[in-house]
């Protein structure tokens, strides 16, 4: 055998061998990427407020909490989350609820290991809020009826299988919680 032709057959069982491996990888990086975005219970929420938000939006604070539990086989990496957050409330003598929004921004967590379950939290407080005239808000709103938490045009992003997969999961609406005035 001559040296090009050893050459060439290297060269293509090293190809060869290249791509069967890409492919292994991806197939396994889309299979986790449906074992995590497929069970309900992978992600879970919890929202907690403390303060009042028309009594003294000053103190007032959201701590969103997530944790995801990332079962498959590679790591979860560049996470990130944008949220707007609405709030849904009704006007003295007005029977019809109004929103208006709150917060709007996004937030980038660590990465979470293969296996591994991990949470983070958004905080919202009087410096992350939109600019709103508490104030007058405080004065109109009706305090017999709860204010409502609504996360609208939530997105989720981040990058899977080393980086080879990158995805983006879109929530429209989202109703958190209540607030009792």
């Amino acid at each position: 055998m001559r040296y090009s032709r050893i050459v060439r057959l290297v060269m293509r069982l090293f190809l060869l061998l290249l791509a069967s491996t890409m492919s292994f990888i991806s197939f396994l990086g889309g299979y986790s990427a449906l074992l995590i975005l497929g069970d309900k219970d992978n992600i879970d929420l919890d929202v907690d407020f403390d303060g009042n938000p028309i009594a003294d939006p000053l103190n007032f604070e959201v701590q969103i909490k997530f944790e995801i539990n990332n079962q498959g086989y590679f790591d979860l990496e560049d996470l990130k989350i944008e949220l707007e957050l609405w709030m849904d409330y009704n006007i003295l003598g007005n029977p019809i609820a109004e929103e208006i929004k709150i917060y709007d921004d996004d937030k980038t967590f660590s990465t979470i290991e293969a296996g591994k379950k991990k949470e983070n939290k958004i905080t919202i407080d009087y410096e992350t809020l939109e600019a709103i005239n508490w104030t007058d808000l405080g004065l109109n709103i009706d305090t017999n009826k709860d204010i409502r938490f609504i996360a609208r045009n939530v997105e989720i992003s981040a990058k899977y299988s080393l980086g080879l997969i990158a995805f983006n999961v879109e929530i429209k609406k989202i109703e958190l919680d209540t607030y009792d005035v």
